[in-house]
């Protein structure tokens, strides 16, 4: 019988059991007896039928006693007595039986050895070698009273024949007593053995949970070390690209740059998005989001690209598609770039089209799932390969030999497919090789309606006049020049001040009226939340009351939980887009 079968008969027997009761001294005690009742009814026709009515009549009282300490295990007596019980009651069958065949020489004394037994199992290893030792010492009485005459033998034994019996139920006692000695220095090697494992197994828990943390606090300190140069770099190259009278050369080199800058943030996105999911710890954010809004916006990041490519790049919204729905904006524009850039990748000619429709639940008109289908003429995937497409760090064949401009890590379809399941959604896959891929996501949504502050009309981004102060709050030069200089470009006449640090921002917050405050969110001596904490609870209308939207490279699991706790509107990532930071500026500021 195999390991595992065992196991599950155990178990089952053991859920048979009272609740309280379900202990391995219980589970034998009753095994013990039910087998006891069992096997001596089963003799009980021989016995009689074999016209042997002593033991047929010692055994039915025997079984008899068993059925009552059954019943009084049933209404919870101690296990102790009704253990005691059973062991007297065994030692009382087998030696009433005995006298009347032989004594010493009777076979049933060789039961004798069994009775410690059901002790080894129920109880401590004390009472079992205190069993085994009246047994001993019942089987030395049993030989000397017959010795004297007081034990009827059989009328052909010796004392040769009873000195034999006594040493070979004596020396079964003796060789139960070092089984179990032996049993017992075996489980004490197997348990120091155990230990020692489980020692060394939980020093390797501690180093990987150690290794762990430390990865994690290595990879957001790296990400927000990352994400500050890589911002400053992004805004430069944007500045530059703006910049009247570049040479074509000039300004290929420069979006040269801007390609590789964008394709190393989204190397370094994935891998905390990655790690993220790992831990379990991927977090959503609903807002009541403008979905037509994000759909376009979303749409828009990647279409220089689909011109450069000279590719059809459109999106198709149906008119059934409700523009108020409460989502994770944040996640929601993920999914899209991630599914976009894929097709855009892998599409050289023809086109990449988005549609996107409706699906209302008949029974709650609040409630639906939007349908995304994007659809491209690319190379397509090979059916063989659709098992493996969402893993992690999977990738076609041909994208392995392929130029390497192809090959991104293998993360952006599973976490694209985590962050649909998430959000309670699903992703599929279409594809044929040579012919295009289409991937549709559904995603559950409740239809709200339009906020009351919501911005009705885009806004568009051009020159604007307004007279507006703001802050820029950043321990990084790079960073604020950036910033200024992004802003001026499209409000010329925006009065732009400076903190180097939180306590900076403390004190001109405290003493100027600023129309937006961008606040970092990691700085060496106040975190933004704090300075905005700050400012909330220690000044008066209107410094207290200051819009702040967070424009930060921080990946805290709680930053959106934080900002919103003090009243921060919104929170730009960076490296931020110029178009995004701008029509953020004046949603807010405005």
């Amino acid at each position: 019988m195999g390991i595992h079968l065992k196991r599950r008969i155990y178990t089952v027997l053991m859920r048979m059991l009272p609740r309280n009761q379900r202990t391995s001294q219980h589970f034998y005690f009753v095994n013990f007896s039910v087998s006891a009742i069992v096997c001596l009814a089963l003799t009980l026709p021989a016995f009689y039928y074999g016209d042997l009515l002593r033991p047929f009549w010692s055994s039915l009282v025997f079984i008899g006693i068993l059925l009552f300490l059954l019943v009084l295990w049933w209404r919870r007596v101690s296990l102790f007595w009704l253990q005691g019980a059973f062991h007297l009651s065994l030692l009382w069958i087998i030696l009433y039986n005995a006298y009347y065949t032989g004594g010493i020489t009777s076979p049933l004394m060789v039961w004798m050895g069994v009775v410690p037994i059901l002790p080894l199992f129920t109880m401590s290893r004390r009472w079992a070698s205190i069993s085994l030792a009246i047994s001993f010492i019942i089987v030395v009485c049993v030989y000397l009273l017959q010795i004297r005459g007081l034990i009827p033998s059989k009328i052909d034994v010796s004392s040769k024949d009873l000195t034999f019996s006594l040493l070979m139920n004596g020396l079964l006692c003796i060789t139960l007593s070092l089984l179990v000695i032996t049993y017992d220095t075996a489980q004490v090697q197997h348990i120091r053995i155990i230990e020692r494992k489980n020692a060394a197994l939980n020093q390797l828990s501690y180093n990987l949970q150690l290794a762990i943390k430390h990865k994690d606090k290595f990879l957001a300190t790296v990400s927000h070390e990352m994400r500050t140069p890589l911002n400053a770099m992004m805004g430069y190259l944007g500045l530059l690209k703006n910049v009247d009278n570049l040479t074509p050369s000039v300004s290929g080199y420069i979006d040269g740059a801007q390609n590789s800058a964008s394709h190393l943030l989204i190397v370094i996105n994935d891998l905390l998005d990655f790690s993220q999911i790992q831990k379990g710890k991927l977090v959503l954010s609903l807002q009541d989001t403008d979905l037509f809004q994000i759909l376009r916006e979303a749409h828009r990041v990647l279409e220089q690209k689909a011109i450069s490519q000279g590719i059809k790049y459109q999106l198709l919204i149906d008119d059934n598609v409700p523009k108020w729905v409460r989502i994770d904006p944040h996640r929601f524009t993920q999914i899209a770039l991630n599914l976009l850039g894929n097709a855009l990748k892998f599409t050289f000619k023809g086109e990449v089209i988005t549609h996107v429709h409706f699906e209302k639940d008949h029974q709650k008109p609040e409630e639906g799932h939007l349908v995304m289908q994007f659809q491209d003429t690319g190379i397509g995937i090979p059916r063989s390969f659709f098992k493996h497409i969402f893993e992690p760090f999977s990738q076609l064949p041909v994208m392995q030999q392929s130029d390497s401009s192809l090959r991104g890590n293998g993360l952006g379809l599973s976490i694209t497919k985590t962050l649909v399941t998430s959000m309670g959604g699903s992703l599929s896959l279409d594809s044929e090789e040579g012919i295009g891929s289409v991937f549709e996501v559904r995603l559950p949504v409740t239809v709200v309606a339009e906020p009351t502050n919501a911005q009705t009309t885009p806004i568009e981004l051009e020159h604007h006049d307004q007279q507006l102060y703001l802050l820029i709050v950043d321990d990084h030069a790079a960073n604020r020049l950036v910033a200024s200089a992004t802003i001026k470009q499209d409000l010329p006449n925006a009065h732009i001040d400076q903190a180097r640090n939180g306590a900076e921002a403390i004190e001109k917050m405290k003493v100027n009226r600023y129309d937006l405050v961008l606040m970092d969110m990691v700085m060496p001596d106040y975190s933004g939340t704090e300075v905005t904490r700050i400012i909330r609870n220690e000044c008066q209308p209107p410094f207290s009351n200051v819009k702040v939207v967070a424009l930060t490279a921080s990946v805290a699991e709680t930053l959106s939980k934080d900002c919103a706790d003090v009243g921060i509107s919104e929170i730009l990532r960076k490296p931020f887009e110029r178009n995004k930071l701008i029509r953020t500026i004046l949603k807010h500021a405005l």
